[in-house]
């Protein structure tokens, strides 16, 4: 390590507080909440499933990505509750979050079964992905807090290397059981029926996630002073600002959020190459990308306890663009090859907040990681334009701006720190 990257002596007594014991029990709870997550993939990740749902419905290209650009929106929610919250109440967020969404996937899972217009249809899935985007945001940033108070940043490196290398099989395994369903494996389950239990299935999981979240143990982190929210947020943006290190992460998390966004119509892609409904091919799509997530996600954690916490950024993101480029020229069923790809690429949602947790004060971690999901509402516009272009000019001009946007936020990742830079315990703004 150089001495411009030099871990300050406040930090590394912090890093003494985590006890053996400690870590292992946040440890479980991470990877078991983990799990039962990648096993409500297909709902929880708004993608495929959701566009396929709103093609059967009869939207079109731009119609189907709404859900997904109205989940990026939504995900401006900790923005604002990060200034509500005390550091009292964070595990308490993390399980409010998950139950909320458990209750929301219950709302759809009835509701498909109504007979009414496919409008109103689209548009309850839309405002659903809408209410997902507050509370899966809200969970993710809580939920790093968490991680930032219950473990130290090798710890948290060892974490996330188990929890992505044996996670993504859950995924694989809901994805392919999705994909059962769709394909009509149960007889009794035909359409709408057969999506009403998909959410229903993901509406278990994720109340079963609040249980086991509310078990983390936690060092204590004194409450900020009392302050009007607007102050707060004022004085959050500007200490952000004056971090090159955070607006630095910042753009190149909103670039590979806008790539990321590309997934969606790499999944209705699949009309074009294999010539099947996107319905026939979401399940074993998201298998793919799952089974890809659970190699690479091994290969990451190595990556990061070798390299430091740089490392997984610069390789997230270039296989993310990599992948959009594979699902453009691979011919036919070469083509699945791609996904594999993305789910190490889309790992990017799990090691940029890992980076900004590691690079920030306890007392500064749920602001800075909640300006960073900032980046996810921005990027949704993303997911518009991905739409707006597949339907004036075709797929490929949707996969040549997520190319693009992959390039420039690998640049940016580029200039980053390898590893976590002298923190300043009483300050907000970090390195």
């Amino acid at each position: 390590m150089s001495s411009s990257e030099s871990v300050d002596p406040a930090f590394a007594e912090v890093e003494r507080v985590f006890t053996p014991r400690m870590e292992r029990r946040n440890r479980i709870i991470f990877v078991s909440a983990t799990l039962l997550l990648f096993l409500a993939v297909p709902v929880i990740y708004v993608g495929p499933v959701q566009a396929a749902l709103c093609q059967r419905l009869g939207a079109s290209n731009s119609i189907a990505n709404l859900p997904s650009a109205a989940n990026l929106f939504g995900q401006l929610a900790p923005f604002f509750l990060s200034s509500l919250i005390a550091h009292r109440h964070e595990r308490l967020t993390v399980v409010l979050s998950n139950a909320v969404t458990s209750v929301s996937c219950l709302i759809i899972a009835v509701f498909l079964t109504f007979d009414l217009p496919a409008s109103v249809r689209i548009a309850v899935l839309v405002g659903q992905g809408l209410l997902q985007g507050f509370t899966a945001a809200t969970s993710l940033v809580f939920m790093y807090q968490c991680l930032g108070r219950g473990m130290s940043v090798e710890g948290r490196s060892r974490t996330l290397k188990h929890t992505f290398t044996v996670g993504p099989l859950a995924a694989v395994a809901g994805s392919l059981f999705t994909q059962y369903i769709l394909n009509h494996g149960f007889a009794w389950l035909e359409y709408p029926y057969d999506f009403a239990f998909i959410y229903l299935y993901s509406s278990v999981c994720t109340f079963a996630i609040a249980i086991f979240v509310s078990r983390y143990e936690l060092i204590p982190v004194p409450d900020d002073p009392p302050s009007s929210p607007l102050a707060y947020l004022k004085q959050t943006i500007i200490d952000y600002m004056r971090s090159r290190i955070y607006v630095r992460l910042w753009i190149a998390y909103a670039l590979w959020y806008c790539t990321y966004a590309v997934i969606p119509n790499l999944g209705l892609f699949s009309r074009e190459v294999l010539h099947r409904n996107p319905e026939e091919v979401a399940g074993l799509i998201m298998a793919l990308r799952f089974g890809g997530k659970s190699v690479i996600g091994y290969l990451l954690g190595v990556l990061a306890l070798r390299y430091g916490i740089r490392a997984p950024l610069v390789t997230t993101v270039t296989f993310l663009g990599f992948a959009t480029l594979l699902g453009w020229v691979l011919p036919g069923y070469g083509y699945l090859f791609s996904f594999v790809i993305l789910g190490g690429g889309e790992l990017g949602g799990a090691y940029f907040p890992n980076y900004i947790v590691s690079v920030s004060p306890l007392s500064a971690g749920v602001r800075n990681l909640s300006l960073l999901t900032l980046a996810t509402p921005v990027a949704s516009l993303g997911a518009i334009v991905h739409g707006a272009l597949a339907d004036r000019w075709g797929f490929p001009a949707s996969f040549l701006f997520g190319i693009v946007t992959a390039g420039l936020s690998l640049l940016l990742v580029l200039g980053l720190p390898t590893r976590p830079t002298a923190i300043r315990e009483s300050g907000g703004g970090g390195p």
